[in-house]
């Protein structure tokens, strides 16, 4: 028989994962306990040949390792027999109670270089009635032991590491995203028929033990769930524009693009986020009760509140203590003494009222690529300048579905031609820069901070020569928001450049810096100015920045810049420029 209709057909090629280069394959997955024939990671056809026999014998239990590509095999008669008799296989649904699939969305966490883009994963819903906590989550990530940080993002962009899926609990996965670490999840239900939905399941089944090569660029968790939806239907072409590039956000919607296959997102919010809307909702009097709860235990004066205001403080007293215990802030004792506290006032109370979460729906998020004509003068020299941004977003786009007040650029490239002397240069490439700007207050003080990893061309204040140099700099400090829309910062950061161009090649210096960030929902504007306390001349600057950027509609805007650089020793600089950028 010829098996050549059977093993280049897009259902076989996908679930097994094979990627064609011209006319030749080469199997996704490295380990070769995936693949039952030696020559079958590069060659479908003897693949498919070698499970033709494994299966064909009744005794044969590698079909129970393999269900997805058993029942593939049986619908196109090649096999017969079934999976009764696979104990481990029939636990495993047994204990999944398989009923649908759904799409895990988690925001970004800018802590974690690995998470900056957000972060997808799948939820196995369960037939049993109630909560899905009782279902389990699927996640594919890289597995890099204890390293993270800069040394888990460098092994991580080179395929540092192999990646596989894991299965938890539900609640397993509520805990680590939503509250430890802060994140909000949107859950989107993916519109399968019952066989696809046997299909995915089984398909994860089998990918238990791969091994991926894992890119954290490309061959990520974003790319690796396409991968698996195209198994289970053969159709979709997902994949084909992921090859070199997936962010989390860009997949999910590519999936949403797909007329009926994903549902509308439900929102489930972080605890952080709950906290933080239910005091925007407490009066004067419930707020200071609060506070005197949390700095004295115990202790409230609430004589002057009604009982559903107390119920309000109560549920906010109980989460806030939740809170405290999964960052590590508090210790069991502690947390069992002032919850079971709480929880016996509150349950001496009506029921209380709590805020109705919406949430921004990331899927209607800007595109996460970014191209701009930016027009303008460096010291009365005329110049226009591409920009080129694959990633991501700036502090003054629109946030919409994104984090509030960061930045994230990867590989930024800049273009620029100077009209008076007829010449293109590169004026900037920022390998990394990023801003995370997150207000401080009375009750909950997190850190802001910035990174800056970039190529930039320089220029001496003194003689107006120019130069190339590289660029470190990372910082930390406080942001306050005086208002919801006007937020003041002041980050203490340490810059180092070296280059040629630089007198003795180098300098280091300690960069004290203020800002102001507002948003006005179509407006938004950020403003710095900073000062280098430089270990040589050439690098003791004083450092404005001004930008303003508006919306024209969801993916094109309007920003008016303006910089100057100003030496104490003498030497002054300043550029204005007004930009056009689209996202797509």
């Amino acid at each position: 028989m010829d098996y050549a209709e059977y093993a280049f057909s897009p259902a076989w090629l996908k679930l097994l994962h094979y990627q064609q280069n011209g006319h030749k394959y080469a199997g996704l997955i490295a380990n070769d306990e995936f693949y039952l024939s030696p020559q079958g990671k590069n060659n479908p056809q003897d693949e498919l040949r070698a499970e033709i026999s494994a299966f064909s014998h009744a005794d044969n239990e590698q079909k129970c390792s393999f269900p997805a590509r058993f029942n593939w095999l049986k619908e196109q008669g090649l096999v017969y027999g079934d999976l009764h008799n696979c104990t481990e296989y029939q636990q495993f649904i047994d204990d999944v109670q398989p009923s649908g699939i759904t799409l895990l969305f988690t925001n970004a966490y800018m802590r974690n270089p690995a998470s900056l883009f957000g972060h997808t994963l799948v939820r196995i819903d369960i037939a049993r009635k109630g909560t899905q906590m009782l279902a389990h989550g699927s996640n594919f990530g890289a597995n890099s032991g204890t390293e993270q940080g800069v040394i888990f993002a460098l092994k991580g962009l080179f395929g540092g590491y192999m990646g596989s899926y894991n299965l938890s609990p539900y609640w397993n996965i509520i805990n680590t995203y939503n509250n430890i670490e802060n994140r909000d999840i949107w859950e989107y239900k993916l519109n399968l028929t019952d066989e696809e939905i046997e299909k995915f399941v089984n398909h994860l089944y089998e990918m238990r033990d791969a091994q991926i090569q894992y890119y954290f660029l490309s061959k990520n968790c974003s790319y690796m769930i396409l991968e698996l939806l195209e198994a289970v239907r053969p159709e979709l072409s997902l994949t084909q524009d992921y090859q070199n590039w997936a962010i989390p956000l860009d997949t999910l919607k590519a999936v949403k693009s797909v007329p009926d296959l994903l549902q509308e997102g439900h929102y489930r919010p972080a605890r952080y986020t709950k906290i933080q809307a239910q005091l925007q909702v407490m009066n004067e009097a419930q707020i200071s009760a609060f506070k005197q709860g949390i700095s004295n235990e115990h202790e409230y004066e609430m004589k002057a509140l009604s009982a559903p205001e107390k119920a309000q403080i109560f549920e906010a007293l109980y989460q806030y203590y939740q809170y405290k215990y999964t960052a590590h802030e508090m210790e069991l004792k502690e947390y069992r003494r002032n919850s079971f506290a709480v929880l016996r006032r509150r349950s001496q109370l009506p029921t209380a009222i709590e805020p109705q979460l919406s949430g921004e729906d990331p899927t209607l998020s800007h595109a996460s690529k970014m191209v701009a004509m930016r027009f303008g003068a460096r010291r009365k020299k005329w110049f226009s300048e591409l920009i080129i941004q694959p990633a991501y977003t700036g502090v003054t786009d629109n946030n919409f579905g994104l984090i509030k007040g960061s930045a994230i650029h990867v590989l930024e490239n800049r273009w620029r031609y100077y009209y008076s002397k007829h010449r293109l240069v590169l004026q900037q490439l920022a390998l990394l820069r990023l801003l995370s700007l997150v207000p401080s207050d009375t009750i909950f003080q997190p850190l802001s901070y910035q990174t800056d990893f970039s190529i930039r061309r320089e220029q001496n204040l003194r003689n107006n020569s120019e130069g190339y140099v590289s660029k470190a700099l990372f910082g930390f400090g406080k942001t306050y928001a005086v208002a919801e829309w006007v937020w003041f910062y002041g980050m203490l950061n340490a810059v180092a450049e070296y280059g040629g161009f630089i007198p003795n090649n180098q300098f280091a210096a300690m960069r004290p810096e203020i800002g102001l960030y507002t948003d006005f929902e179509k407006l938004r504007a950020h403003f710095k100015v900073s000062y280098n306390y430089a270990t040589n001349s050439f690098g003791k600057r004083l450092l404005y920045h001004a930008e303003v950027n508006g919306d024209i509609n969801q993916s094109v805007s309007l920003t008016g810049e303006y910089t100057a650089e100003h030496s104490l020793s003498g030497g002054h600089s300043d550029e204005y420029a007004i930009s056009l950028r689209w996202h797509f």
